[in-house]
Parts: structure tokens; sequence; C-alpha cells
């Protein structure tokens, strides 16, 4: 035979029992190093590939091209077919520095969204250059359709 047991005392054990037991399964569960977080204040956008150094390094060439093609004189038709040269290497140059500086912003917009800031900048300047690479190819259809 068991002795009688008083039900509030009963409730009283299990509603101890519980938290206790919820207690040790946290604790083995976390196990002996508490998890620490790393947060860094000052991130920096370093893409693997940086397309604006290639887009400096693009305008670059394309310049020296340019100023190469337009003092370097043959004679004859030649001549016309180094100026038209020095134009397009230039106008290319400058095209292709655009369309490398968007690629540049919209890989650091992209960035900027998965740690959390906003990309309003990124995204004005990535919007700019396409306008302005726009307006170098409708410079350039118009410069060369009309020689």
């Amino acid at each position: 035979m068991q002795p009688s047991v008083d039900p509030k005392e009963q409730d009283q054990t299990q509603f101890y029992g519980q938290p206790q037991y919820l207690g040790q399964q946290i604790q083995q569960t976390q196990g002996a190093f508490p998890q620490q977080q790393v947060i860094i204040l000052n991130e920096k956008f370093r893409p693997r590939f940086n397309f604006r150094y290639l887009s400096f390094a693009v305008l670059g060439i394309g310049m020296t091209a340019s100023i190469i093609f337009s003092n370097v004189r043959i004679g004859g038709d030649a001549d016309q077919y180094l100026r038209f040269l020095s134009e397009a290497s230039c106008c290319l140059s400058i095209l292709l520095a655009f369309v490398f500086d968007a690629v540049y912003y919209n890989g650091k917009a992209n960035w900027q969204v998965s740690i959390g800031k906003s990309n309003t900048f990124s995204i004005t300047n990535m919007i700019l250059n396409i306008l302005f690479a726009s307006l170098v190819i409708i410079f350039g259809y118009f410069w060369f359709i009309g020689d």
C-alpha cells in the first residue's frame, strides 16, 4: 500500500521538476563553450575580381591608344583610318569604363544588401553609369555616322 499523497503537493513537485529538466537539457545542448557573436564595425567591399580597376585600365589603355593613333602620320588614306581608330578607341574605352563601373556598383549593391546596409548610393551610381554609357553610344552613333 502506498501512503496517500495530497494532490497539491503532487502538482508542485511536477511543476518544479519540469523546469529543472529543461534547464539540464539546455545546458547539454549548449556544450562547454558558449557561442560568441562577432561584429565587424567597418566592413569594406572587397570583391574577388574588381571591375572598377578593370574600368580604370580600359580607360587608360583606350586613351593612350587614341593619343598614339592621333599623333601618327603615315600619309594618304592611312591618316583617315588612323583618325577613325583614334576616335573609336576613345569612344569605346569611355563606354567600357562606364559599363565596368556599373557592374562594380551592382556587385557592391548586392553585397550591401547581404550585410544589411543601405544600397541607395550604389544603385544611384549604377543607374548614372548606365545613363552615361547610353549617352556615349548615342554620341558615338551620331559622330561616326556624320562623317
